[in-house]
């Protein structure tokens, strides 16, 4: 009787243990800090995304995470991606595998016991808008800000900022055509979206209405 009660208690603990290692249900791991950069052209946006990940435990485990992309009439899905295991500076470590699972991609962590990881994701969607949109919201979903977040905004050449959701700061430095916000412990109530023209139209625009 007394074999037969531990034997399901072990049963139990195991299962426990299974779910914890295996899911996002108890989230062990602290998603932090993330950089990212979008580079907007007509007709393309090229994202790159620097992601801080902990182990917040004293065990190893893995983690499931996946990749939602602002995809709609305008905003097709991604031409390509890959998700990559970086150090600090976002140099290359080892290649990430990302799957298809029930009609999402996803990709899976491994932890050491308290291990940090960063992760970068590369993406390049093709628009047939002047508007751009990058998913914050899903930071929510971790019920905790980020302890920072650094965003920053390419335009090419021939093109002008016209709105953003987040007031963007321009870049005196290295040109007119990047702009940039940041945030700490941020726990952001709305996507980032942005919108651009063409700088010939603005200028006829300017002396249709002087």
């Amino acid at each position: 009787m007394i074999a037969h009660q531990f034997d399901l208690v072990l049963a139990l603990l195991l299962t426990v243990l299974a779910i914890f290692l295996g899911t996002n249900l108890f989230s062990p791991v602290r998603f932090d800090k993330e950089k990212i950069e979008v580079w907007a052209a007509e007709g393309q946006i090229q994202v790159r995304g620097l992601y801080h990940y902990r182990n917040r435990t004293l065990l190893p485990l893995s983690f499931s995470l996946g990749l939602p992309f602002p995809v709609d009439a305008n905003h097709l899905a991604p031409s390509a991606f890959s998700v990559t295991e970086v150090d600090a500076a976002g140099e290359p470590l080892a290649a990430v595998n990302v799957r298809s699972y029930q009609g999402n991609n996803v990709f899976r962590l491994i932890f050491w016991p308290k291990q940090q990881k960063w992760i970068r994701l590369d993406y390049s969607q093709p628009i047939l808008t002047e508007r751009g949109t990058y998913i914050l919201r899903t930071t929510r979903n971790w019920n905790q800000a980020l302890d920072n977040g650094e965003y920053i905004l390419h335009l090419d050449k021939g093109i002008s900022l016209a709105s953003s959701t987040y007031a963007l700061a321009q870049d005196p430095l290295e040109n007119s055509g990047t702009y940039s916000f940041s945030r700490a412990q941020f726990y952001p109530g709305e996507d980032w979206s942005f919108t651009w023209q063409r700088v010939t139209d603005l200028a006829a625009l300017r002396r249709d209405h002087p």
